[in-house]
């Protein structure tokens, strides 16, 4: 009974390491910028995700992200303080190693009487968007992606307490071994 409790235990410990959310770190370089009329190979968006892919299909969709930051905003943190005067989050999204890295994200808003606002829309493998007015104008950016933009991706270290169940599964594996290779010696 023992032995089947120990081994319950460290299959229950695998099983919840294996369990933490996937995080991966993006960088896409090189844009036109369509104002300017001009490629911008040092021009980067840059961001980060995390999520769980609950249906194990090796495909991370939009319902199973825990976060989705482009530039400084979270875009699954952001949606929840959408109101009259100010929308945010991600309409679309999906990441796998093998078929890449897709989303759309978006958020704008302004003062309730519409003098002062701005946004940002960004659709990946097609613009960003950011532009700002008030009174005294507006002012617009495009970069839009070319087949010169550049994606990096980078896997990011699990977090804390993976490795520490990682170690203290290790752990118990060795003592387990240990105690029942002492057996075998008596």
């Amino acid at each position: 009974m023992k032995k089947l409790l120990s081994t319950g235990a460290l299959l229950l410990g695998c099983a919840a390491a294996h369990a933490d959310p996937v995080s991966w770190g993006f960088s896409f370089a090189g844009f036109y910028d369509q104002e300017a009329d001009v490629f911008l190979t040092d021009e980067t968006i840059t961001g980060s995700f995390k999520g769980n892919d609950l249906d194990s299909d090796g495909l991370l969709e939009r319902n199973e992200l825990l976060s989705l930051v482009v530039g400084e905003t979270d875009y699954i943190a952001c949606a929840a303080s959408s109101n009259d005067w100010y929308s945010c989050g991600a309409t679309a999204f999906s990441f796998s190693p093998d078929t890449g890295l897709q989303f759309a994200v978006g958020s704008y808003g302004s003062d309730p009487e519409g003098w002062v606002g701005g946004g940002r829309l960004t659709t990946t493998g097609d613009m960003h968007y950011a532009y700002d007015f008030n009174p005294g104008g507006t002012q617009e950016r495009h970069l839009l992606w070319t087949s010169d933009t550049r994606l990096t991706m980078m896997s990011q270290a699990p977090e804390p307490g993976t490795w520490a169940m990682l170690g203290v599964g290790l752990l118990g594996i060795g003592l387990r071994m240990r105690r029942e290779a002492g057996k075998s010696f008596s």
